[in-house]
């Protein structure tokens, strides 16, 4: 059986391995210096966030072993008629090793979040669906906003 428990700065460099597998399931890795360089960015982001608890992480591990992540950014907006504070959680990070995945463990994950969401008094959710995360989501009442895709722009 697995063990939750939420992550910690000694946790930082296991956050930084999973995103990366996370990202390099659903994009093109960039080559081996900007990946460094990206791994850098976001340790300090990790650092910097979870100190102030805007960024909140939970685990799951077995024997001592991490088999999957969750992450949690709390962030805000200008108010809108749906969202009147403007204040919003935004789920990211959600992966589970591949050998570990269809076992309820992402479902669980997402659960801690919730609880962690809830005593923010945060009422508006937002993520990014990978296809085989899509199922949970709406599992769980996540609607697709057709009003408001993700936008890139490189310059």
């Amino acid at each position: 059986m697995y063990l939750l428990r939420k992550a910690n700065l000694k946790d930082i460099d296991k956050l930084i391995e999973f995103r990366v597998e996370f990202l390099k399931e659903i994009q093109d890795c960039p080559p081996s210096k900007e990946l460094e360089t990206f791994r850098i960015a976001l340790k300090d982001f990790l650092i910097d966030k979870m100190k102030s608890n805007e960024f909140i992480a939970w685990l799951a591990e077995f024997e001592d072993e991490i088999i999957a992540t969750s992450g949690l950014s709390f962030l805000q907006k200008p108010p809108h008629f749906i969202n009147k504070t403007g204040k919003f959680a935004y789920i990211m990070n959600m992966y589970t090793k591949p050998e570990w995945r269809r076992k309820g463990i992402g479902a669980v994950l997402l659960e801690k979040l919730f609880e962690e969401i809830k005593k923010k008094g945060i009422h508006l959710v937002v993520l990014h669906a990978t296809p085989s995360g899509f199922s949970l989501y709406k599992k769980y009442g996540f609607r697709e906003n057709d009003g408001d895709k993700e936008m890139i722009l490189e310059l």
